[in-house]
């Protein structure tokens, strides 16, 4: 599994898409956030990749606990086949004067830790610009 994590607009889709290209995978199934739950509604035969992003909003408006959301999203990373998750980091800057954002600023950022220890590979996108965090097998 790959993440790549970035702030909001920078570029996180269309380098994954570039990377993706340059690893010659055509077959590549897109799930937004909002369709997490249809994310394995898929001829798995023929997929590759499957990348989904846009977990945040997801987490916002699921009806699920925290746990069984982080529980849920950690299922969907495919046995047999390649996973590349695109985040979105909501965790840096003022900390958010509603509850419900604090909230969920803090389940992304435990849903985003497991993330991190699950994946082979890590990195952030900054305005178009990539820089590996973690990739298994190197020391960090």
């Amino acid at each position: 599994m790959h993440v790549y994590i970035g702030g909001a607009h920078n570029g996180k889709r269309d380098y994954v898409r570039k990377w993706l290209t340059e690893q010659g995978q055509e077959n590549v199934h897109w799930v937004e956030g909002n369709c997490l739950g249809d994310s394995f509604i898929v001829d798995r035969e023929t997929i590759q990749t499957t990348v989904i992003a846009g977990v945040e909003k997801w987490l916002a408006e699921t009806d699920l606990s925290e746990q069984a959301a982080i529980d849920y999203v950690m299922s969907c990373i495919a046995k047999d086949r390649q996973t590349v998750f695109i985040l979105t980091d909501i965790g840096r800057g003022i900390v958010p004067i509603d509850a419900d954002q604090r909230k969920l600023r803090d389940a992304c950022g435990r849903l985003y830790q497991q993330l991190m220890a699950e994946a082979d590979e890590v990195s952030r996108i900054w305005y178009g610009l990539a820089k590996t965090l973690k990739k298994r097998g190197e020391q960090q």
